[in-house]
């Protein structure tokens, strides 16, 4: 992945650059936002808390990614500018992807598949015993 920054405009009013940026993926799939924006923080030498990825979009079969991304100068000009979703969208990028919760649903679906190879054995004992009581008569 390779990040090139196209277009880099200071905004004093809003206490932020802004900046378009475009990202060549040629062997690999579309990037995700932590990854462009930990690149992003190492080419601007910024934190990556203060890094708001507004959009990233590519063409069809093309391996390239163009964004726009906004990169504040402290946490209070990002809060007071920024809407909630923005900010949730970029909550947890520092962090790996949970897979707790997948981990946990995984153990409760082999319950219920035990659970119903349990019913289908009783079934098929009481199917047997029918079928027993049948002969003897």
């Amino acid at each position: 992945m390779e990040l090139e920054i196209t277009e880099n405009n200071s905004n004093p009013l809003l206490d932020r650059q802004e900046v378009k940026i475009v990202v060549k993926h040629d062997s690999d799939a579309t990037p995700k936002r932590n990854q462009v924006i930990k690149s992003l923080s190492e080419q601007l030498k910024a934190k990556k808390e203060l890094i708001i990825i507004d959009h990233l979009k590519n063409k069809y079969g093309k391996t390239e990614t163009q964004g726009y991304a906004k990169v504040y100068a402290n946490k209070d000009a990002m809060n007071l500018i920024e809407t909630k979703p923005s900010l949730d969208r970029h909550k947890n990028i520092g962090e790996a992807p949970k897979k707790e919760k997948v981990a946990e649903a995984a153990p409760e679906e082999t319950n219920e598949e035990e659970v119903s190879e349990e019913d289908n054995k009783e079934e098929a004992t009481e199917e047997e015993g029918e079928v027993e009581t049948n002969e003897e008569d």
